[in-house]
Formats: C-alpha cells, sequence, structure tokens
C-alpha cells in the first residue's frame, strides 16, 4: 500500500496517515482496455488517477476529427475539472487494464480545506499539463513531421517503454492512426514515415505493439533537426583590387 502512496502524485508532501486516509477513501474499480472512464462533456464529479494500467485523453473537432491531447501514466492526475463544478472538456479510454481510483469532488475539496499540500499539487500538475501544451503548440507550428512524430514515440519511451528482446517496447496499442492523431497529422504521411523507420530497422510493429529497435536514432532525427545550421562567417578581410 505505502508504494502506490509515493507513486501518486496527488499525495506528494502529505503526512503518511493523511496520504492513507485519502487513499481508503477512494472508489476503486478495475478497468478494461478500451473502456471510457468518462466523456467530453459530462459533468466532472469526481478526480480520477490510474493506480497502474494507461488512458488516452482524446477530443474530437467539430469537422469529426480526432486528437489525442496526451496518454495518462499511473499516479497522474485527470478529470481535475470536477475540482471547479465544470465539464469534463475531453474523453479518458483506457488503453490497457488496469485499476482506477477516484475520489469524488466534495470529498477531494473537504481534504484541500484541511490540507492546502493537496491544492499545490492539483496546481503543480495542472501547470505540468500546461507546459505540455505549449510545448506541443510549439512543435506544431514549427517543427517538420519526422521531428513531430520522433518527439511523441520518444515521450512515449520515456513514460511508458520496458525492455523487449528486439529493444523498447510500448506496452499498449499504439496504431499509425493514434500517432497521427497525437502529433496533429494526416494518416497517410504517418505511415510513410513509419514505413521508411520500419525499413531501416529503427522500428518495429507487432499487432498494434510499437517497438522502438533503435532509440538513439530516433532520438537523431528529433535533436539533429533541432539543432542550430551554423552560419558562414563571413571574412572582414577586404579583396585587395588588382
Amino acid at each position: 500500500m505505502s508504494g502506490k502512496i509515493a507513486s501518486i502524485g496527488l499525495f506528494e508532501g502529505l503526512e503518511p496517515d493523511v496520504a492513507a486516509a485519502l487513499l481508503q477513501q477512494a472508489q476503486r474499480r478495475t478497468v478494461r482496455a478500451d473502456d471510457m472512464l468518462f466523456a467530453a462533456g459530462q459533468p466532472a464529479r469526481a478526480v480520477h488517477v490510474l493506480a497502474t494500467g494507461a488512458a488516452k485523453l482524446m477530443q474530437s473537432t467539430s469537422k469529426g476529427a480526432r486528437v489525442i491531447v496526451k496518454y495518462v501514466r499511473p499516479g497522474e492526475v485527470f478529470g481535475s475539472p470536477a475540482l471547479l463544478d465544470r465539464f469534463y472538456p475531453v474523453d479518458a479510454v483506457a488503453v490497457m487494464d488496469g485499476v482506477e481510483l477516484r475520489w469524488p469532488s466534495e470529498l477531494v475539496r473537504t481534504f484541500i480545506d484541511q490540507h492546502p499540500r493537496v491544492a499545490l499539487n492539483v496546481i503543480r500538475d495542472l501547470e505540468t499539463r500546461l507546459r505540455e501544451m505549449e510545448g506541443r503548440l510549439r512543435d506544431l507550428s514549427n517543427e517538420p513531421v519526422e521531428q513531430r512524430l520522433a518527439g511523441a514515440i520518444l515521450k512515449l519511451v520515456e513514460t511508458f517503454g520496458q525492455e523487449a528482446p528486439e529493444g523498447i517496447e510500448i506496452p499498449f496499442p499504439v496504431s499509425r492512426q493514434d500517432l497521427a492523431d497525437l502529433i496533429g497529422c494526416t494518416l497517410p504521411t504517418v505511415s510513410r514515415t513509419l514505413r521508411t523507420w520500419e525499413a531501416q530497422r529503427q522500428i518495429r510493429r507487432h499487432r498494434l505493439r510499437l517497438v522502438i529497435a533503435d532509440v538513439e536514432a530516433v532520438a537523431r532525427v528529433l535533436y539533429q533537426a533541432s539543432a542550430p545550421v551554423a552560419k558562414p562567417r563571413r571574412s572582414h578581410r577586404r579583396t585587395a583590387r588588382p
């Protein structure tokens, strides 16, 4: 039980007995891959955390296009609009089996009144989310598709990657459409880039599982393109006239 408390960001800095009391009052449920945890537009009634597993947060545009806002890792708070009596702005869908913890918003507000550190933890999570969104907007406006795709894959590796015989595996299905939705690109463009990387043996795909066989090669795509190009230096010497 103590291991779970340490891994949940909502509990950071709390006294062990306070964290244990909050954990004890969590509503637990087992979720399966593709289960809907909540839907965009539903009244936000609870704050959510995954004890195990992973989920993706998605939005749909007015034209029906889908955007994956982010993938949620264990211990990360999501559904925090419940603290403001608002509506969920995204769909939350489990991408692998796991255990979800949730607290009614009134209960969390009571804990915030008694233990302001809980509010600081929620604010820290929201700030992290905001910085992620700022970074993604910057990438969408400036970075070519290859760099955006490399950055998204490296983020998945950093957050969820597991050692596998052929490289680093993402432990849940990630389709080409998912990657396109994640970086704001078309499916054909992402497919062409992935086919090139597969031919170069940088990545592999097996039953919708993404395996990064050469993480360094994918990183080079991102960081070499991000490195500033040195401009030729102008000589201050004047050319002698004949």
